[in-house]
């Protein structure tokens, strides 16, 4: 038993942010995932908003995955934190990590839903694993209006979803940048938040294998998302993303 609920979607990426914080402290904690939409009571119940991950603990919620990396981190010895102690090293990481808050993580969930929410099948299929049985058998008579739903509150059509597809090239070419020459980290020369931000946000674009347990394997999503995802593993920010999975998570 655990003193810590974590209250997710399953396949945010988000949540997986702040998963990954949690799980490489070795910090236990009970995982309550629920559908979009459906989460808004539990995270209310829980001491949150509207948004999750929220993660409520003894003495306080925490209502953002930033938030809860701030308080992993207080609970690892210096090495081991994903922020720096060093003032210039952790401003950088604050910086990346703000900008792919900000930019990474809406472009590349608004880009995966505008594929993903018109295949029926795959995506009513995606949204039954993981959450609690009702909200699994409520998806399939109530998917039309979730994903109506969605569509609205996150601003999906072609026009935006474009949009978010030329913001992942423009963010992956710049981080690509600052990883080549081989370069293993964002910043300096050891994992911090800056990293695990990248990686977790950009997993919509990447599906990495690590984590086919919240999202679908890479070989069931629809031809032209499959093709685009193919492009962004390929390229240096992508590949520098996936290592991240293979060596961090």
């Amino acid at each position: 038993m655990t003193d810590l609920v974590l209250v997710t979607i399953p396949f945010s990426h988000y949540c997986d942010k702040a998963r990954w914080a949690l799980d490489r402290a070795g910090i236990p904690y009970e995982e309550r995932a629920h559908l979009p939409l459906l989460h808004y009571l539990p995270a209310r119940l829980a001491g949150g908003g509207k948004t999750v991950p929220v993660l409520k603990t003894p003495e306080r919620t925490l209502c953002d995955s930033t938030d809860i990396l701030h308080w992993v981190d207080a609970r690892l010895p210096a090495p081991r934190r994903l922020f720096p102690d060093e003032p210039e090293a952790r401003a950088e990481v604050v910086r990346w990590e703000e900008r792919f808050d900000a930019s990474l993580g809406p472009a590349a969930r608004r880009w995966a839903y505008g594929h993903l929410l018109p295949d029926l099948e795959n995506t009513r299929r995606l949204m039954q694993q993981n959450v609690p049985a009702a909200e699994a058998l409520a998806v399939r008579a109530a998917y039309p209006v979730a994903r109506a739903l969605l569509r609205r509150g996150l601003n999906i059509n072609p026009e935006s979803c474009a949009r978010s597809l030329a913001r992942l090239h423009e963010l992956f070419d710049e981080v690509g940048a600052a990883v080549s020459g081989g370069r293993e980290f964002l910043v300096g020369d050891r994992l911090s938040a800056a990293d695990v931000t990248f990686a977790a946000l950009a997993a919509p674009a990447l599906f990495p294998d690590r984590i086919t347990r919240w999202l679908c394997p890479r070989d069931q999503l629809p031809a032209p998302m499959r093709a685009e995802v193919d492009r962004f593993r390929a390229t240096p920010a992508g590949a520098y993303a996936l290592r991240l999975y293979s060596h961090h998570r």
